[in-house]
């Protein structure tokens, strides 16, 4: 039976094959190497991609195109990997170029896997908006060993409208 950690092979392939330059899991999949799990659908996966897709005007056509190649089915925007839908988003802003890129490097049944930190992904959240993204960037802010500072600095470099409380 396929698990997350064949998930997170394949996502290692696609960075090692140069599918994707980098990625880092992000939403509620994030949230489950720093708080209380959440339910969720998928797992979102934001990748920066070459520099001749990301300005192409249908940039994952090269990752689904991988995927197929590789015997996995494209399914409404996801690839489902080993039966687990996997949601590939190119990185649209400065956070979510600077979340991939200060991703921490996480193991989940001996694979390492590239996870957005807790303040970038409250951030993420924050900035999305939303009753469930604030809920998980206040889950995560009372759960989380996050470091308020890093996160009011991230709120205020981005321009995401939100205060931050000393204690959650």
């Amino acid at each position: 039976m396929a698990s997350l950690a064949d998930v997170f092979r394949v996502l290692a392939r696609m960075r090692e094959e140069g599918v994707v330059i980098d990625y880092a899991i992000g939403g509620a999949t994030a949230v489950l190497f720093y708080a209380e799990p959440t339910r969720t659908y998928d797992v979102d996966v934001f990748a920066l991609l070459p520099a001749d897709e990301s300005s192409s005007l249908a940039p994952l056509v090269p990752v689904y195109q991988w995927a197929r190649a590789h015997g996995f089915t494209v399914d409404a925007g996801h690839i489902l990997v080993h039966g687990v839908p996997v949601q590939v988003l190119p990185a649209y802003s400065a956070l979510v170029v600077e979340a991939i890129q200060t991703a921490r490097v996480h193991y989940y049944e001996d694979v390492s896997v590239r996870v957005v930190g807790p303040e970038h992904l409250a951030a993420l959240a924050l900035q999305a908006g939303g009753a469930r993204r604030r809920e998980r960037a206040w889950l995560l802010l009372q759960t989380a060993r996050i470091d308020r500072d890093q996160l009011r600095a991230l709120v205020r470099r981005h321009d995401i409208d939100v205060e931050i409380p000393d204690e959650a």
